[in-house]
């Protein structure tokens, strides 16, 4: 496990893009440094999702990225071999499911449009996360399988903002039986 301590700044001798003076931003390092978050941190390291995603953070066109972030307690209460029982594709739209292409700050989730839509997609059947605030900053979502709160901030800049949610956000159709 990477144990660098999160620093806004590139590390010594990293290349930085030219198109961009921005600081690099790992998420797999602000994650780790808040110690909460290891099974999050394999599961996309696993799917390989961390790249992409910090990718996306480095294209000069991006606006940004919201992730919601379960701590290891929150996939301690899944049912026992849940994830085990997620194929490749579903363990990707798992993760997908708790990132939005936009950052959002903790006071601008009342401007968003329910079903909000993430990057597993936008199939409302499927993949439904509705959003509510209470005074501003208190949010909750629910995605027809789990209700959730958002319990604090992890991280937050202008380009990422982590949310630490107290529930991993199942899709509906990963608890829902398949028609015949």
């Amino acid at each position: 496990m990477n144990t660098v301590p999160l620093v806004p700044v590139s590390p010594i001798g990293a290349p930085t893009p030219a198109t961009s003076k921005a600081p690099t931003i790992d998420i797999a390092q602000i994650l780790s440094k808040a110690k909460r978050f290891s099974v999050l941190i394999r599961l996309l390291k696993t799917t390989q999702l961390i790249n992409q995603l910090n990718s996306q953070l480095l294209t000069s066109g991006s606006g940004g990225l919201t992730i919601f972030s379960p701590p290891d307690s929150a996939f301690s209460k899944l049912k026992a071999g849940f994830l085990n029982s997620l194929n490749d594709k579903q363990n990707v739209e798992l993760l997908q499911f708790h990132t939005l292409s936009s950052f959002v700050s903790i006071s601008n989730f009342d401007t968003l449009t329910n079903p909000v839509q993430t990057q597993a997609g936008d199939d409302s059947k499927r993949l439904q996360l509705n959003v509510t605030t209470y005074g501003g900053s208190q949010v909750s979502m629910t995605t027809g399988a789990v209700n959730a709160t958002i319990t604090g901030t992890v991280y937050t800049d202008n380009k990422l903002a982590v949310y630490e949610v107290d529930k991993v956000l199942v899709p509906l159709d990963v608890v829902l039986p398949k028609p015949n």
